[in-house]
C-alpha cells in the first residue's frame, strides 16, 4: 500500500532518524530499493538535478531520474557527507555500498520506530500512485521508474528530455 499523506507528513517530521531521507527520496524519485540503496555519488548531477542508475530490466537500467525539489536537499546532505556511496553502509565509513538486505534492515527499522506497516517497495508504489494522481504523462512516468514502453510511436519515434521528465515529476505534491 502507498504512503499515506499523514504518514509521508510522520517521515518529515523524523529527518533525524536514520536513514529516513531515503525512505522519502525513495518515494519521491521512483527507485526500486536496491537502484537506490546502490547509488553512488558519481551518479548524481547536482547541477543537472538528476540521478542516473538502474537495474532488472532493458528499460529500467541506465536512465536518468529527475531529483524533485523536495529532496534535493536531501540528496544534497548526502552528497555532501559521502565519499562514494549515496547511502553508505552505516558500519563502514569507507565507501561500502549498502546491500538489499541492510537497506531493507534500515527501512524496517524505521516503520518499527514509527510506528508503520509498510515493505521497502512500497515507496515505489507511492511515488507511482502519487504521479497518476498528478497527472503525469504515462510515458514520462514509465521512462523515470524504468518500466518499458510498449507504443511504437512513443518507444521509437518520441524523445523526451531531462526538462520535460523535471516538469513532470515536479507534478506530484
Amino acid at each position: 500500500m502507498p504512503f499515506t499523506d499523514e504518514e509521508m507528513q510522520l517521515l518529515w517530521n523524523n529527518l533525524d532518524f536514520a536513514f529516513v531521507d531515503m525512505v522519502l527520496i525513495g518515494i519521491y524519485s521512483g527507485w526500486r530499493p536496491q537502484e537506490l540503496a546502490t547509488l553512488k555519488k558519481s551518479d548524481i548531477d547536482l547541477a543537472a538535478k538528476t540521478m542516473f542508475g538502474g537495474l532488472k530490466t532493458e528499460a529500467g537500467r541506465n536512465r536518468y531520474v529527475p531529483i524533485h525539489s523536495k529532496i534535493l536537499p536531501l540528496i544534497i546532505k548526502r552528497y555532501e557527507k559521502s565519499d562514494t556511496m549515496l547511502f553508505e553502509d552505516i558500519n563502514s565509513n569507507n565507501g561500502i555500498e549498502m546491500t538489499y538486505d541492510k537497506y531493507r534492515e534500515r527501512f524496517m527499522n524505521i516503520m518499527d520506530y514509527l510506528g508503520l506497516k509498510h515493505k521497502p517497495h512500497e515507496t515505489r508504489h507511492t511515488f507511482i500512485t502519487r504521479a497518476k494522481e498528478a497527472g503525469v504523462d504515462e510515458y514520462c512516468l514509465k521512462l523515470i521508474v524504468g518500466h518499458q514502453i510498449g507504443d511504437v510511436t512513443e518507444r521509437v519515434y518520441t524523445h523526451r528530455t531531462i526538462e520535460s521528465l523535471a516538469a513532470e515529476i515536479e507534478k506530484i505534491g
